[in-house]
């Protein structure tokens, strides 16, 4: 009767530690809503009361701990696998898994009243192997896959358990074991023992793989991060030095507006006080205030362009406000509009008869559109069709900038990588246009994409989201 007690004792141990195992995975992982997880902990429950309702056996009816406990036992097995299969995206269907632990039970409901017979004996532990054999293939194929300590442990806890079960369904084969009783023999205690062991190494082998994962997450999200900053400041810097050249283009033509009313200016100081100077200056007091008139006006011209000049270098504040992006599609057109009559580039432009508003910032969406576009008149240059077609659309919550080209298309190889980053789109542009367009769209909350349409060209998308719902439209 004592050894009775450590037996069932053992079990009931499992038992505990499986629901125990179960909730520290739910509360360690923070009550996560991935699928696989979920899986896995209602896995540890059903083996948990599974086995309880095994402990008790001999004291409870048999329906409970013989035909309820078994399936159960039978079905945390398989949802232990599904969650690992899960893992690797290789999950079973759920209508599949139903159907094998119903027939299970209804096999166990059939053969109830032959539940002290070999035969049943040797049925229900050949199936238990083979699911937990099942499952053990299940956790080989995530070790390979995430290539962790932490799950070649669950490998190892698995395949323990699964060793100890082929044993005793061998053993039940030969004539030594039953089903229907709590034994006192040997290879009973040591699969109590394997299954307590196989609980604590896989719970924890999962506990941290699932923790290595969150870390992988983290540090990607800090490394992206760390990528965001280091566009906003590339951005900045390129910024400025974009301002940089145009102010050198600009330094000739300012230079003569400069220098033409100070020029006037010195000669007009000179004549006055020659005027001044000479004997008739009493004489000549009227047109020497005309000239000193004269000179003033000419000063003040040249302050007025020296402080355009101050104002043009000196960096403004960045202020987002309502847009209207049919405005600055009409922007960058015009601003293009002679470069591509000169190209003989046809440009088609259409767009809702609503206006599309978004907040954000005129002038860096303008440059933004504009550097698109140029991209794409140098990529039809070459072309004996030259068209570029600029097209805004919206969806419920973004409006999409699209311009497509009739150019000779990206390269292939480099459309599944674009969505990295900007850094691709500028190795492979060889400049900074779409990468200054990348960083501009981000700081607005945006996003760049780019794809060869079936129709040929190369198409670049530029959405920023909406402020209020989207308008109906028409082209």
């Amino acid at each position: 009767m004592t050894e009775m007690l450590d037996l069932a004792t053992s079990f009931r141990i499992n038992a505990w530690m499986y629901l125990l195992m179960s909730l520290t995975t739910w509360l360690v992982l923070r009550r996560p809503d991935a699928p696989p997880v979920r899986a896995w902990c209602w896995a540890g429950v059903l083996a948990g009361v599974s086995v309880w309702l095994i402990s008790l056996r001999g004291a409870i009816d048999d329906v409970w701990s013989y035909a309820l406990a078994q399936p159960m036992l039978l079905a945390s097995y398989l949802m232990y696998a599904q969650a690992l299969r899960m893992e690797v995206e290789r999950g079973w269907s759920w209508r599949s898994f139903t159907v094998v632990v119903l027939l299970y039970a209804g096999v166990m409901a059939y053969g109830f009243e032959h539940r002290q017979s070999w035969h049943m004996a040797v049925l229900v532990r050949s199936a238990n192997s083979m699911v937990l054999l099942a499952l053990t293939l299940a956790a080989v194929n995530l070790a390979r896959q995430e290539r962790s300590r932490n799950a070649y442990f669950i490998v190892v806890g698995f395949g323990l358990f699964t060793a100890s079960m082929l044993t005793n369904a061998t053993l039940t084969w030969l004539g030594h074991s039953a089903l229907h009783a709590l034994q006192q023999w040997v290879i009973s205690h040591v699969m109590g023992a394997m299954s307590l062991l196989t609980l604590l190494m896989t719970s924890m082998g999962y506990l941290g793989l699932a923790l290595e994962r969150s870390e992988r997450v983290n540090t990607g999200l800090r490394q992206v991060q760390w990528q965001a900053q280091q566009w906003r400041e590339q951005v900045r810097a390129l910024t400025l030095l974009d301002r940089q050249r145009t102010l050198a283009v600009l330094a000739n033509s300012l230079g003569h507006g400069l220098l033409q009313p100070l020029t006037a200016t010195r000669l007009h100081a000179q004549l006055a006080a020659r005027m001044a100077a000479s004997a008739q200056a009493p004489a000549q007091v009227q047109s020497v205030g005309a000239l000193l008139r004269q000179a003033v006006e000419g000063l003040g011209r040249s302050t007025a362009q020296v402080e355009r000049i101050r104002s043009f270098l000196r960096p403004l504040p960045q202020q987002a406000a309502t847009l209207t992006l049919q405005a600055v599609l009409g922007d960058a057109h015009d601003l293009l509009r002679q470069e591509l009559m000169h190209r003989g580039i046809e440009l088609s432009v259409q767009g809702p008869m609503q206006p599309v508003q978004v907040q954000a910032e005129v002038l860096p969406l303008t440059q933004a559109l504009v550097q698109v576009m140029r991209n794409a008149m140098n990529a039809v240059q070459g072309q004996t069709v030259r068209r570029i077609n600029l097209t805004l659309s919206v969806s419920e919550r973004e409006a999409c900038i699209e311009v497509l080209d009739s150019g000779p298309g990206l390269p292939a190889h480099l459309l599944g990588q674009s969505s990295q980053g900007a850094q691709l789109v500028q190795d492979w542009l060889g400049g900074l246009g779409l990468y200054m367009t990348h960083g501009i769209l981000s700081q607005l909350g945006g996003r760049m994409a780019l794809d060869n349409p079936e129709s040929g060209g190369a198409r670049v998308r530029l959405t920023l989201p909406l402020i209020h719902a989207a308008p109906s439209w028409a082209s």
